[in-house]
């Protein structure tokens, strides 16, 4: 995140309030599904794709990315 100059409390917010711009898909490397949300953040479109097993409440955070990559 801090290469992308992104933080955590950006990646945080993508996570409360962000939308679902793929349909979750199974994940090869983690048990679950692979899920990708996505928010415009402090000016930046900030996407954060995270493991998420049911029904354990917990996420795996994968990574986070400024799509426009600017």
């Amino acid at each position: 995140m801090r290469k992308r100059k992104l933080n955590r409390v950006m990646a945080l917010e993508v996570l409360r309030l962000g939308v679902f711009t793929q349909p979750p898909e199974p994940d090869i490397r983690h048990p679950g599904l692979k899920c990708r949300l996505e928010r415009f953040v402090a000016g930046v479109q900030v996407a954060v794709v995270v493991s998420v097993e049911y029904p354990a409440p917990d996420l795996l955070v994968i990574t986070v990315i400024d799509v426009n990559g600017a």
